[in-house]
C-alpha cells in the first residue's frame, strides 16, 4: 500500500502561475501561436469510414467496390470487393504492389482456395489470373490506383502489352 499523498491543487497551481510569462506575447507572436495551434488541431487525424458509409459501385459484373482511402499522390488506394456468387475478377496485371485479405467467402485463384483471414500480396510485374468466387466474398484490397472498368478489360486482352 502507498503512503505517497497526492500533490495539493494550491501548490500545483502556484508552480504552475510560476511558468506563465510576467506579460502577455506581442500581437504578431500571440497570432502566429494561435496559428500554429489551430494548424495541428486541423491536421488529418485518424480517418474512419463506418460499415454504413461509403457508396458502393458497380465495376465489371458481378462485382462492386467500395473506396476506403485513395492516396492520388501515391497512386494507391484501400478498397473493398464485394464479388457476388459465380462472379470473378478479371485476369490483370500490377505495375504495384497489391495486397488482399479475405474477409467472407472464398476465392479461387490458380487452382487454390482461399478463405476469410487468407492474405495474399502480389509484387510489382506479376499478371493474376482470374479470381472466382463461386460463392462469392467480399476482399479488402491494397493496391495501385483502379482503373476505369473499360480500361481494366484492356489489359485483362489476353494479348495486352500494358
Amino acid at each position: 500500500m502507498s503512503t505517497r499523498k497526492p500533490p495539493r491543487d494550491d501548490l500545483l497551481l502556484a508552480a504552475l502561475a510560476g511558468l506563465l510569462p510576467e506579460s502577455a506575447p506581442a500581437p504578431a507572436a500571440a497570432s502566429a501561436l494561435r496559428a500554429r495551434i489551430l494548424a495541428g488541431a486541423r491536421r488529418m487525424r485518424t480517418k474512419v469510414v463506418r460499415a454504413d458509409e461509403g457508396e458502393w459501385k458497380p465495376f465489371v459484373p458481378g462485382i462492386r467496390i467500395k473506396t476506403l482511402r485513395r492516396d492520388e499522390a501515391e497512386g494507391t488506394q484501400t478498397s473493398l470487393w464485394r464479388i457476388e456468387p459465380g462472379a470473378a475478377v478479371p485476369p490483370h496485371p500490377h505495375t504495384r504492389e497489391e495486397e488482399c485479405l479475405v474477409l467472407e467467402g472464398s476465392v479461387l485463384h490458380d487452382g487454390v482456395e482461399y478463405f476469410p483471414g487468407d492474405f495474399l500480396l502480389a509484387p510489382p510485374g506479376e499478371r493474376h489470373k482470374a479470381f472466382e468466387a463461386p460463392k462469392g466474398a467480399l476482399l479488402m484490397i491494397r493496391s495501385e490506383l483502379i482503373p476505369d472498368p473499360e480500361r481494366l478489360r484492356k489489359l485483362s486482352a489476353p494479348d495486352s502489352e500494358t
